[in-house]
């Protein structure tokens, strides 16, 4: 199944910082679509400066690093960090930045961008709407990109459905579209928000085959996955093994790729 529910803030350099590797082996990418998306809707110059919140691993700075730009990444978890710098060596345009984005001191207008992919639900839309908008340049654009899994309705995720019940019992059925709803409450947010026009929405579907051995590597670097003490990790991953291997010793996952984008007035 694979749902990552919210942690607290302080919490989340640390969860993904002990599995950086692991992180940047099994978390899917931005294909060039994506890229190309953003840089057309935000009609971002040849010469901008992009501010990313929550760079992970670089897995989406590399693709705007080999395109020329000039890029300030942050990101809370130091080796996360130390993974995004290593690569991108080859772009000198290019500075990670140890620090969460709540911590940074705000450069005013100072970016032509600002682009969040899989992190911007850790900050409270408000916040996190209003400081972008402050280091934008007028006519900006804030770009918030999320992976959202839709396999809801497969037969791998309804027969570990009574595994999260048990390891998960206040987050498993309710909450499968948790993440769907952090989405809507940004899109919501930049909707009414005063500093931001013409927000708009693009999903792009896609599909997956993990290996078994992939697939418990992806849980793996879930944060509330991780939460677990030792002991319920190792009953709940045997449990999930135990499913895969009824399955055939495979999992296919469905995925929408979501953009919400907005210019800042």
């Amino acid at each position: 199944m694979g749902k990552e529910k919210l942690a607290r803030p302080e919490r989340i350099g640390t969860s993904f910082n002990d599995v950086a590797s692991l992180y940047d082996e099994v978390r899917p990418g931005y294909p060039t679509e994506i890229i190309d998306t953003i840089v057309t809707l935000a009609e971002l110059p040849s010469s901008g400066r992009i501010l990313e919140i929550g760079c992970g691993t670089g897995q989406i700075t590399l693709p705007f690093a080999v395109r020329g730009y000039t890029i300030l990444a942050l990101e809370p978890g130091d080796a996360m960090a130390a993974l995004a710098a290593r690569k991108c060596r080859p772009y000198p345009n290019v500075e990670i930045v140890t620090l969460g984005f709540e911590a940074w001191p705000t450069e005013p207008e100072a970016f032509d961008l600002v682009v969040s992919a899989q992190a911007f639900h850790w900050i409270q839309p408000e916040y996190g709407i209003a400081k972008s908008a402050e280091a934008l340049k007028p006519g900006g654009s804030l770009a918030l990109v999320w992976h959202l899994d839709v396999s809801h309705d497969t037969s791998f995720w309804k027969a570990t459905q009574p595994i999260y019940d048990v390891f998960f019992p206040r987050t498993s059925a309710a909450d499968t579209g948790w993440l769907l709803g952090a989405v809507g409450r940004y899109s919501e947010a930049l909707r009414v928000s005063e500093v931001f026009a013409d927000p708009g929405e693009m999903r792009r579907a896609w599909e997956k085959t993990y290996s078994g051995e992939d697939y418990l590597k992806l849980l793996n670097t879930f944060s509330d996955h991780r939460a677990l003490s030792v002991t319920d990790r190792a009953r709940f991953f045997g449990a999930i093994a135990e499913t895969i291997d009824r399955a055939g010793g495979s999992v296919h996952r469905s995925y929408e790729t979501v953009l919400l984008l907005a210019r800042r007035r």
